[in-house]
């Protein structure tokens, strides 16, 4: 039970603006659906990741993110997702760094315990072609931390049809630091100003 909890937790950024069931979003493969299960390594920490090849995407449906009005910045970034070959690994490493300092500011335990976690304890990151529908939570998640398996899951990048904006550099860095507070045995999600220094 504390592990689905933390899931729901965990995935409360996520699925705020996608409130409701399966059949409240119409899903839209922005960049495509997967093309590959390769495992492949941050450059830095050697953290296992499939970016089912979006990496370099074969489309850029840019143009359904402009029947949803979304702003010309996003539609930008679809085209340019994700920037570089190598930027995904980029930012799961990033993300791991972000959310180690996030720890060690705090001083005292968390920074002890921020220095001795081991980038290895996170076993996958999956990078995901579109939002889904999580059974656990009946919920529609963009990105979510998997206790259980001390895994991650975001999608590329969304552009809801109520103009909700995800991109997998940002719910990297926010999965990241539910990996943390889960081994911390905090709560998690930065819930208060400061998190997660107090957090209990």
């Amino acid at each position: 039970m504390p592990s689905k909890l933390f899931l729901l937790c965990g995935a409360l950024a996520s699925i705020m603006f996608f409130q409701g069931t399966a059949s409240a979003q119409k899903y839209v493969e922005f960049l495509g659906s997967a093309k590959t299960s390769e495992i492949k390594y941050s450059p830095k920490y050697k953290i296992p990741y499939r970016d089912n090849g979006f990496n370099a995407p074969k489309k850029r449906k840019w143009k359904q993110a402009a029947k949803r009005q979304a702003p010309e910045w996003v539609i930008e970034e679809i085209k340019v997702f994700p920037g570089q070959p190598d930027s995904i690994g980029v930012w799961i490493d990033e993300a791991f760094d972000a959310a180690r300092d996030s720890f060690t500011k705090c001083g005292g335990r968390l920074a002890t315990f921020a220095a001795g976690v081991d980038p290895q304890s996170v076993t996958g990151v999956k990078i995901e072609p579109t939002i889904w529908y999580e059974p656990a939570l009946n919920k529609i998640l963009s990105g979510g931390y998997y206790p259980e398996t001390h895994s991650i899951r975001v999608v590329n990048v969304y552009y809801g049809s109520t103009g909700q904006y995800r991109h997998a550099r940002l719910l990297l860095a926010w999965e990241m630091k539910n990996h943390f507070a889960f081994l911390a045995g905090l709560q998690s999600e930065p819930t208060f100003p400061g998190w997660p220094c107090g957090a209990k």
